[in-house]
């Protein structure tokens, strides 16, 4: 090859390189770690949470001036006639490029909830920088003030907000996680219908990101706490769940992961039994019943029992057999608390509309327009299978083994 072919190959060789032309510095972002929307009048109120960089890198909090230590994130609130618009009015008064693809929470307030949260889901799906898959909380407030709040012994109060609502989630589903995707699936379904767990604020109020580096304190002034359901009927809020309602959807929607259930039993101790569950499953079937339709709900669950409030000997089978009666009964009533809470607002929480579309495709084009009042109609018919796996190693309740203890002393 001469020379100038040689010269051309490495000069197209050079175009072929990629360059960094466009990188931006990781000094250059702003990494958000939570994010809230607001709505005063028509403007969109945008909140986040902003880890600071240079607190991080000291440890669990940097030591300011008096030994108290500074927040690991700084919280930025903007206006503007769009969402998009006021996060762009960060630049006014934050140095670093926002950076939403490590956000793991958003905050909806009350007042943008009720007004409808489509633009929001809009922006979530349009942007490549945006993750659907953040969990979703509401607050019967402004979502500014909750991402204010710190979280004791966490440093990312954003982070520890979304890891609180993944455990509830695991081990206690009362308050069932929702991601994005998930709430948009299920505001457009036939259900158009939707929960999404309350963040609240308890203790004192005017506490936000204070210090929590104080030798007499041995707990926050306040805290964050997860508290209702919020229901949503498409985009729109429209009331709420108390934790035992939300507990009887999360039941019939078979959303429970884990949880410990107390319930009693006719011992005359009138203690109350307390298991663990660790396996759940919730079928649903539709079936047509003249003009109207039931849902044969088949629940399977298992557990280990946790505390035991009868005087029974738990070494006998039919004792045990008992006791799971007694807990299908439980949650039986529990499942009929969330379906009459449904009704009373009026939601088809359930998703009974889904099922009864894919096995009914006809009957569902009649009723589809009269289904928010149709569904208050169904009827359940509720089949608990509960299994106790773990009856633990005293034969009786401890109290029962003190009391022939001071019997034989006597």
């Amino acid at each position: 090859m001469n020379r100038n072919g040689l010269l051309r190959l490495l000069f197209l060789s050079f175009l072929l390189l990629s360059g960094c032309w466009n990188r931006t510095e990781l000094n250059e972002l702003g990494i958000t770690a939570a994010t809230g929307f607001d709505k005063e009048g028509k403007e969109w109120v945008m909140s986040y949470q902003v880890i600071v960089p240079s607190v991080m890198a000291i440890g669990q909090g940097g030591a300011g001036s008096g030994g108290k230590s500074k927040p690991n994130v700084h919280v930025f609130t903007n206006k503007g006639a769009s969402i998009r618009e006021a996060a762009d009015m960060s630049y006014m008064e934050n140095a670093r490029r926002l950076y939403f693809a490590h956000t793991d929470v958003l905050v909806l307030g009350i007042d943008a909830a009720k007004e409808g949260i489509d633009e929001v889901l809009d922006l979530y799906f349009r942007n490549n920088d945006a993750r659907e898959t953040v969990l979703v909380t509401i607050t019967d407030g402004k979502a500014s003030d909750i991402l204010k709040k710190l979280i004791p012994a966490e440093s990312l109060p954003g982070t520890a907000l979304s890891e609180m609502i993944r455990k509830e989630s695991a081990f206690s589903s009362r308050l069932p996680s929702i991601k994005v995707y998930q709430l948009a699936q299920r505001i457009t379904s036939d259900s158009a219908a939707a929960g999404v767990p309350e963040i609240k604020f308890t203790g004192n109020i005017k506490g936000e990101m204070e210090s929590l580096d104080d030798e007499k304190r041995t707990s926050a002034p306040g805290k964050l706490v997860l508290n209702r359901l919020g229901v949503f009927r498409g985009d729109r809020f429209i009331g709420w769940l108390n934790r035992r309602e939300s507990f009887g959807v999360s039941w019939l929607t078979d959303q429970v992961k884990g949880s410990t259930i107390a319930f009693s039993s006719d011992s005359k101790s009138g203690k109350p039994n307390s298991i663990r569950i660790t396996q759940a499953k919730t079928k649903v079937t539709p079936e047509k019943v003249g003009n109207h339709f039931k849902m044969r709900i088949e629940v399977k669950l298992s557990g280990a029992l946790l505390e035991a409030g009868t005087n029974q000997d738990l070494m006998k089978p039919e004792n045990i057999y008992k006791l799971e009666q007694d807990l299908a009964k439980e949650v039986t009533d529990i499942m009929n608390i969330g379906w009459k809470a449904s009704k009373r607002i009026g939601v088809d929480l359930p998703g009974f509309a889904d099922k009864i579309h894919r096995k009914y495709p006809k009957d569902w084009k009649k009723m589809k327009e009269t289904w928010t009042e149709d569904f208050k109609k169904v009827e359940l018919d509720v089949q608990v299978k509960a299994k106790i796996l773990r009856p633990g190693l005293l034969k009786k309740a401890f109290r029962t083994n003190q009391e022939g203890s001071s019997k034989s002393g006597k």
